[in-house]
């Protein structure tokens, strides 16, 4: 009976641990803003085949700016990346997986992917100047 408890017991504390050492969107929220705009994008028809997700990834990559572009060029998906990870990202949105989840994995082999950050802006009457 103890050692049900025991188990029990730690069972919770390691849920309680993984939800407070989950990546939240402001560790990486390039990825994570980029990763949930393009998965709402995608038609039902191609969530569930990660090469059909690469293809329209590569699509929406040719139209991103800044930041989104530079996320775009690390996952491989321009034709001018040097390195391609992009089956990182495309088989975990086919088998439904949030975007901090998948954002996580993809730090995991590139860590550069949560060095992305928008500029933060102050602001005075009229005249905006970048933070970063």
């Amino acid at each position: 009976m103890k050692t049900s408890h025991l188990v029990l017991v730690v069972c919770f504390l390691a849920g309680v641990a993984q939800t407070t050492l989950a990546l939240k969107e402001e560790d990486c929220e390039v990825c994570i803003k980029t990763v949930r705009r393009f998965a709402a994008s995608l038609d039902d028809a191609i969530k569930g085949d990660y090469k059909q997700i690469e293809t329209e990834f590569k699509k929406f990559c040719k139209t991103q700016k800044n930041k989104e572009h530079r996320f775009c060029y690390y996952l491989g998906g321009l034709e001018e990346s040097a390195t391609g990870i992009l089956n990182e990202m495309s088989k975990p949105l086919s088998w439904s997986m949030p975007a901090e989840k998948v954002c996580e994995k993809l730090k995991k082999k590139d860590a550069q992917i949560c060095d992305l950050r928008y500029g933060t802006y102050a602001c005075e009457k009229e005249a905006c100047v970048a933070a970063n």
